[in-house]
Protein backbone atom coordinates (compact mmCIF):
# COMPACT_ATOMS: atom_id res chain seq x y z
CA UNK A 1 0.00 0.00 0.00
CA UNK A 2 2.85 2.39 0.83
CA UNK A 3 4.46 1.72 -2.56
CA UNK A 4 1.23 2.51 -4.39
CA UNK A 5 0.80 5.73 -2.44
CA UNK A 6 4.43 6.70 -3.06
CA UNK A 7 4.13 6.02 -6.80
CA UNK A 8 0.92 8.03 -6.97
CA UNK A 9 2.49 10.98 -5.15
CA UNK A 10 5.58 10.91 -7.39
CA UNK A 11 3.43 10.77 -10.52
CA UNK A 12 1.34 13.72 -9.31
CA UNK A 13 4.50 15.67 -8.48
CA UNK A 14 6.05 15.07 -11.91
CA UNK A 15 2.81 16.01 -13.65
CA UNK A 16 2.55 19.31 -11.81
CA UNK A 17 6.24 20.07 -12.37
CA UNK A 18 5.80 19.54 -16.11
CA UNK A 19 2.77 21.80 -16.19
CA UNK A 20 4.65 24.69 -14.61
CA UNK A 21 7.90 24.17 -16.50
CA UNK A 22 6.35 25.31 -19.76
CA UNK A 23 3.93 28.19 -20.08
CA UNK A 24 3.21 27.84 -23.80
CA UNK A 25 1.51 25.28 -26.04
CA UNK A 26 1.40 24.74 -29.79
CA UNK A 27 -1.41 26.66 -31.44
CA UNK A 28 -1.94 28.88 -28.41
CA UNK A 29 -1.01 32.54 -28.06
CA UNK A 30 2.35 33.18 -26.44
CA UNK A 31 2.86 35.71 -23.65
CA UNK A 32 3.40 39.24 -24.87
CA UNK A 33 7.03 40.29 -25.08
CA UNK A 34 7.41 43.40 -22.99
CA UNK A 35 10.74 44.71 -24.20
CA UNK A 36 11.42 48.30 -23.22
CA UNK A 37 15.06 48.50 -24.28
CA UNK A 38 16.38 47.41 -27.66
CA UNK A 39 20.07 47.05 -28.47
CA UNK A 40 21.07 50.18 -30.44
CA UNK A 41 17.36 51.17 -30.42
CA UNK A 42 16.76 48.76 -33.31
CA UNK A 43 13.24 47.45 -32.92
CA UNK A 44 12.20 44.46 -35.02
CA UNK A 45 10.78 44.97 -38.50
CA UNK A 46 7.28 43.58 -39.11
CA UNK A 47 7.11 40.05 -40.52
CA UNK A 48 4.45 37.35 -40.80
CA UNK A 49 6.57 34.96 -38.74
CA UNK A 50 8.63 35.69 -35.61
CA UNK A 51 11.25 33.53 -33.96
CA UNK A 52 11.88 34.43 -30.31
CA UNK A 53 15.35 33.30 -29.25
CA UNK A 54 16.23 33.17 -25.54
CA UNK A 55 19.94 33.84 -25.10
CA UNK A 56 22.62 33.70 -22.42
CA UNK A 57 26.31 34.23 -23.13
CA UNK A 58 27.49 31.47 -20.78
CA UNK A 59 25.99 28.83 -23.08
CA UNK A 60 28.15 28.24 -26.18
CA UNK A 61 25.20 26.62 -27.97
CA UNK A 62 23.39 29.96 -27.86
CA UNK A 63 26.08 31.54 -30.03
CA UNK A 64 25.94 28.61 -32.45
CA UNK A 65 22.19 29.06 -32.62
CA UNK A 66 22.56 32.77 -33.45
CA UNK A 67 24.94 31.95 -36.30
CA UNK A 68 22.33 29.60 -37.78
CA UNK A 69 19.49 32.08 -37.28
CA UNK A 70 21.50 34.80 -39.03
CA UNK A 71 21.97 32.46 -41.99
CA UNK A 72 18.27 31.50 -42.04
CA UNK A 73 17.07 35.12 -41.92
CA UNK A 74 19.43 35.97 -44.75
CA UNK A 75 17.70 33.38 -46.93
CA UNK A 76 14.10 33.94 -45.82
CA UNK A 77 13.81 37.60 -46.83
CA UNK A 78 10.93 39.45 -45.20
CA UNK A 79 9.07 36.28 -44.14
CA UNK A 80 10.88 35.90 -40.82
CA UNK A 81 12.17 38.15 -38.08
CA UNK A 82 14.19 37.05 -35.07
CA UNK A 83 13.91 38.66 -31.65
CA UNK A 84 16.76 37.68 -29.36
CA UNK A 85 15.92 38.22 -25.69
CA UNK A 86 18.47 38.29 -22.91
CA UNK A 87 18.45 39.11 -19.24
CA UNK A 88 22.16 39.84 -19.00
CA UNK A 89 23.75 43.20 -18.26
CA UNK A 90 23.43 45.31 -21.45
CA UNK A 91 26.98 46.69 -21.17
CA UNK A 92 28.37 43.16 -21.04
CA UNK A 93 26.18 41.59 -23.70
CA UNK A 94 26.02 44.40 -26.29
CA UNK A 95 29.48 43.79 -27.83
CA UNK A 96 28.70 40.09 -28.20
CA UNK A 97 25.26 40.53 -29.80
CA UNK A 98 25.80 43.68 -31.88
CA UNK A 99 27.33 41.76 -34.86
CA UNK A 100 24.05 39.85 -35.25
CA UNK A 101 21.84 42.93 -35.59
CA UNK A 102 20.19 43.36 -38.98
CA UNK A 103 16.87 44.36 -40.50
CA UNK A 104 15.62 40.90 -39.54
CA UNK A 105 17.35 40.38 -36.16
CA UNK A 106 16.76 42.57 -33.09
CA UNK A 107 17.90 42.16 -29.49
CA UNK A 108 15.64 42.88 -26.52
CA UNK A 109 17.54 43.75 -23.35
CA UNK A 110 16.57 43.41 -19.68
CA UNK A 111 14.07 40.67 -20.54
CA UNK A 112 13.92 38.81 -17.22
CA UNK A 113 10.12 38.92 -17.24
CA UNK A 114 9.99 37.33 -20.69
CA UNK A 115 12.09 34.38 -19.52
CA UNK A 116 9.64 33.90 -16.65
CA UNK A 117 6.49 34.40 -18.75
CA UNK A 118 7.62 31.79 -21.28
CA UNK A 119 8.80 29.38 -18.58
CA UNK A 120 12.27 29.03 -20.10
CA UNK A 121 14.06 26.19 -18.35
CA UNK A 122 16.91 25.45 -20.78
CA UNK A 123 18.97 27.20 -23.43
CA UNK A 124 19.15 27.57 -26.32
CA UNK A 125 15.35 27.78 -26.48
CA UNK A 126 13.16 29.42 -29.07
CA UNK A 127 9.55 29.86 -30.08
CA UNK A 128 8.28 30.33 -33.64
CA UNK A 129 5.05 32.36 -33.83
CA UNK A 130 2.67 33.47 -36.54
CA UNK A 131 1.30 36.97 -37.16
CA UNK A 132 -1.42 36.37 -34.54
CA UNK A 133 1.24 35.51 -31.94
CA UNK A 134 0.31 31.81 -31.84
CA UNK A 135 2.95 29.14 -31.28
CA UNK A 136 3.92 27.24 -34.43
CA UNK A 137 7.00 25.51 -33.01
CA UNK A 138 9.10 25.59 -29.85
CA UNK A 139 12.19 23.82 -28.64
CA UNK A 140 15.95 23.68 -28.82
CA UNK A 141 17.06 26.42 -31.20
CA UNK A 142 19.76 24.20 -32.66
CA UNK A 143 16.98 22.12 -34.25
CA UNK A 144 15.28 24.96 -36.12
CA UNK A 145 15.97 25.12 -39.86
CA UNK A 146 14.46 26.58 -43.03
CA UNK A 147 12.48 23.45 -43.85
CA UNK A 148 10.95 23.32 -40.37
CA UNK A 149 9.99 27.00 -40.56
CA UNK A 150 8.42 26.49 -43.98
CA UNK A 151 6.45 23.44 -42.82
CA UNK A 152 5.26 25.24 -39.69
CA UNK A 153 3.99 28.27 -41.58
CA UNK A 154 1.82 26.44 -44.12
Amino acid sequence: MKKVLLIWLLAAGFASAGATAQNIALGERVPELKIQTWLDNRQPEPAPTTYIEFFHSTNPACKTSLERLKEITGKSGTKLRVIVVTKEDPAKIAPLLRPYLSERISVGLNAEKSFTAFGVSYLPFGVLTDAKNRTLWMGNSLQINEKLIEQSTR
